[in-house]
This record gives C-alpha cells, sequence and structure tokens, in this order.
C-alpha cells in the first residue's frame, strides 16, 4: 500500500463519513465526493499511520472549494 503524505494530490476513494465537517470560500464551498482530487495539506501524525489528515481541494481560481479531515483509508494517490 502507498503511503499518503503531507502535499501528496489524491483522490477520494470513498466516503466514511458522508456528512463531516468542511470549510470552504464562501459562494463555491461544497461537501467532498467520492472522485474529487484535492492535496493533503497537514498530517495530524506523520508517524501514525491510522492518524487523520487535513485535505484541500480547490477550483481554477484559488478558492478553496473544501478542507476537511479524512481517514487515510478514504483516499487513493490521484493519476
Amino acid at each position: 500500500m502507498v503511503r499518503l503524505r503531507e502535499h501528496d494530490t489524491v483522490r477520494v476513494a470513498q466516503l466514511l463519513t458522508p456528512q463531516r465537517p468542511f470549510d470552504g470560500t464562501e459562494g463555491v464551498s461544497r461537501s467532498p465526493r467520492v472522485g474529487d482530487v484535492a492535496t493533503i495539506c497537514h498530517e495530524y501524525d506523520p508517524d501514525d499511520s491510522e492518524a487523520p489528515v487535513s485535505v484541500e481541494m480547490v477550483d481554477g481560481q484559488g478558492n478553496t472549494v473544501w478542507l476537511a479531515d479524512f481517514h487515510r483509508t478514504e483516499l487513493e494517490p490521484a493519476p
């Protein structure tokens, strides 16, 4: 299994918590969806493969569509 790290580009493969809290830029924000491509922007505990990671998806203008915490098992490397 590939170890996902900070700054990796990832795809949301599954949503174990579909109604998770998220932040984003007003007017463009929405909740994460399976298939979204985003970037891991923070590892809460890089030494713990079970620790959550913070992931951000931005649009073409650099606005944050969503920023949310995920379990690594919900993510896969982006193609």
